[in-house]
C-alpha cells in the first residue's frame, strides 16, 4: 500500500486528484475483515467453511474459535492473523499437513484451549508466533513433526508469554530470532527430534521480565527438555534470563550453543540480566542424564554470575558409566553454582569416573557430530561462531547436594576440580550388605531370627529376596548369610541344621493357620 501511495504523490493535478478517490475508493472496499471457521471440520481452503464465504486474504484476521478442526493440506495462503482459541472458554484446531501459509501474526491459545498441529507445509511468521497467550490466559499447545516441515517467525517466537504454553517438536524445523519458553506465564518446549534454529538474540527460558514488568502476574516459569534432534542456538542459551524460573532436561539430541551473531553463545544457568537486586529471581537447573546427549559451547558457562537467581544448580543423573561432559570454549564459571548427584538405576562401584564439564575445551570433534546430524535429517547447514579464546575453569562449586546418590556402605563421592575440568567419582571399599539383616544392625544374628518371626506372612519387612512378603525362603537367606558381618549376637549359638529349619517352617505354619481361624 505504501508502495502505491508514493505513486500516487508523483502524480499531479487533475490526474492526482481523480487517481487519490480511486485510492480511497479501493481502500474503503478493501478493510480488513474478520473471518470466523464455521464448520465442525474441513478444509482450511474451502470459502464455505468461512462465516464470510471466502478463505481469508491478505488483510484479514481469521479466528477458529467454534471448537471445529481446520485442515490445511495444500495451496499457499496469506493473511493479517491468525487466531485459535482466542476468546475465552473456546477451543479450536489448526492442523497443517502440507501447503503454505503466511502472516504476519500467529495465537494458539490466547485466552482458550487449543492443541494444534504442523505436520508437513510451511507457515511463516511475518511479526510473531505466540504459543500459550500474548496476554491472555488461555492454554496453547502447537505439535511439530515431519521431515519437511518448517515453522518460522521472524522476529518473535513466544511460548508461555502469559497463561501456558507448549511446543512439542518430534521433527521439522523450527526458526526463529528470538525465542523465550515462559515469561510471564509458563513455558515448556519438548524437543525429541528434528531442529530448532535459533538464529539471533538469545533463547530464555524461564524469562521473567525486567523490574518495570513487575505488575505482569504470573508464575514466571519455562522449562525445556531434549531428548533427540537439535537444538542450535544463535546467541546465549540462559536458562533464567531475568528474574524467571527456568530448568533444562537433557537426556539426548544435541544442544549446540554456537551461533555465529556474536551474541556471546555463552550458557547461563542463572542470568538474572537487568536485575540489581541478590535473590529476586527464581531457582534455575540444568539437569544432564546420562550419556547419550552432546553440549556445547563456543563461548562461557556460567551459573548465577549476577547472583540474581535464588539458586542454581547442575544437576547430574547418573545412570552408567557413561555421562554427558558439558564442554565450552571459553571460561567455566561454577563459583555460585551447586552441584547434585542423582542415581537413575545404576549402582556405582569404587573407581568410577565421569567428567561433568570442560572449560577451554576444542569443540570441533562435537561440532563436526552435529553438523552431520543436521545433514542426515536434509536440514541446511549451520553457521557457527569462531570459538572463544580457550578459557579456564573458575572456582569451585559452592555446595554439593548427594542427598538422591546414596551409595554402598564404605564408598564416598569425590569431586576434583584439575585440568579445566569437574570430575565426579567413586572412591573408597565396599563394606557388603547383608540382605537378611532385618533389622539393619549390620549384622545377621539371632535378632533378625526374632524379627523374621514377627514379620512371617504379616508383612515384608524381612523380605530378603525381594519378593515383598516376608516368608520361608527369607529364612534361608537368613540360614545362609548367619554370622555375616559384626561378630553375631550371642542370643543364637549356632546355625540351624535344614532338619531344624523344617520343624520351625512347620511350627511357623500352624501358628499362622492358628491365628487366620482366631480372626
Amino acid at each position: 500500500m505504501r508502495e502505491f501511495t508514493m505513486k500516487l504523490c508523483r502524480l499531479s493535478g487533475v490526474k492526482f486528484h481523480a487517481m487519490s478517490l480511486v485510492a480511497l475508493a479501493l481502500i474503503a472496499n478493501t478493510a480488513s475483515a474478520q473471518n470466523n471457521w464455521n464448520v465442525a471440520s474441513g478444509n482450511f481452503g474451502v470459502g464455505s467453511n468461512w462465516d464470510v464465504g471466502a478463505v481469508p486474504g491478505v488483510i484479514d484476521e481469521a479466528f477458529i474459535n467454534n471448537g471445529g478442526v481446520a485442515t490445511l493440506s495444500s495451496g499457499d495462503f496469506r493473511m493479517e492473523s491468525l487466531s485459535v482459541a482466542s476468546a475465552s472458554a473456546t477451543t479450536g484446531t489448526f492442523n497443517m499437513t502440507g501447503g503454505a501459509i503466511r502472516a504476519s501474526t500467529y495465537r494458539f491459545g490466547e485466552s482458550g484451549t487449543t492443541t494444534s498441529s504442523i505436520s508437513g507445509g510451511s507457515l511463516l511468521a511475518d511479526s510473531a508466533l505466540f504459543v500459550g497467550p500474548n496476554n491472555g490466559s488461555g492454554i496453547g499447545t502447537l505439535n511439530i513433526s515431519g521431515s519437511s516441515t518448517r515453522v518460522q517467525s521472524n522476529d518473535d517466537f513466544g511460548v508461555g508469554r502469559q497463561g501456558n504454553g507448549i511446543v512439542n517438536q518430534s521433527g521439522g524445523e523450527a526458526r526463529a530470532p528470538f525465542l523465550f519458553i515462559g515469561k510471564y506465564g509458563t513455558g515448556v518446549w519438548n524437543h525429541s527430534g528434528g531442529l530448532l534454529r535459533q538464529t539471533g538474540g538469545d533463547l530464555e527460558i524461564g524469562d521473567g521480565g525486567n523490574p518495570s514488568q513487575t505488575g505482569n502476574i504470573g508464575p514466571r516459569n519455562g522449562s525445556m527438555n531434549i531428548t533427540g534432534g537439535v537444538v542450535h542456538v544463535g546467541g546465549n542459551f540462559a536458562i533464567g534470563n531475568r528474574s524467571g524460573t527456568g530448568t533444562v532436561n537433557i537426556s539426548g539430541g544435541a544442544l549446540a550453543v554456537t551461533g555465529s551473531d556474536g551474541g556471546g553463545s555463552n550458557i547461563y544457568v542463572g542470568r538474572g540480566m537487568d536485575w540489581g537486586t541478590p535473590g529476586a529471581g527464581g531457582p534455575v537447573e540444568m539437569r544432564v542424564t546420562g550419556g547419550n546427549a552432546i553440549i556445547v559451547g563456543a563461548g562461557d558457562f556460567l551459573m548465577n554470575p549476577t547472583q540474581i537467581a535464588s539458586s542454581s544448580t547442575l544437576v547430574a543423573e547418573i545412570t552408567g558409566t557413561a555421562h554427558t561432559t558439558i564442554r565450552v570454549a571459553g571460561n567455566a564459571d561454577i563459583t555460585n553454582g551447586k552441584l547434585k548427584v542423582d542415581l537413575t538405576g545404576y549402582n556405582p562401584v569404587s573407581g568410577n569416573s565421569w567428567t561433568l564439564l570442560t572449560a577451554g575445551a576444542d569443540i570441533s570433534a562435537a561440532v563436526t557430530t552435529i553438523d552431520n546430524m543436521v545433514a542426515a535429517g536434509g536440514f541446511d547447514q549451520l553457521a557457527h561462531a569462531v570459538p572463544n579464546t580457550p578459557g579456564t575453569l573458575m572456582g569451585t562449586f559452592a555446595s554439593t547436594d548427594f542427598s538422591l546418590a546414596p551409595l554402598t556402605s564404605g564408598l564416598s563421592w569425590n569431586v576434583s576440580y584439575a585440568n579445566n575440568s569437574v570430575t565426579l567419582s567413586v572412591t573408597g571399599t565396599a563394606i557388603p550388605t547383608f540382605t537378611a539383616d532385618f533389622n539393619k544392625d549390620g549384622k545377621v544374628d539371632g535378632l533378625d531370627l526374632t524379627k523374621w518371626k514377627s514379620d512371617y506372612g504379616v508383612n515384608a519387612n524381612s523380605d530378603a529376596n525381594g519378593d515383598l512378603k516376608s516368608d520361608g525362603a527369607d529364612f534361608l537367606a537368613w540360614q545362609r548369610q548367619f554370622g555375616s558381618g559384626v561378630p553375631a549376637s550371642p542370643i543364637v549359638a549356632a546355625v540351624p541344621e535344614p532338619s531344624s529349619v523344617i520343624l520351625f517352617a512347620g511350627a511357623m505354619v500352624s501358628l499362622i493357620a492358628r491365628r487366620r481361624r482366631s480372626a
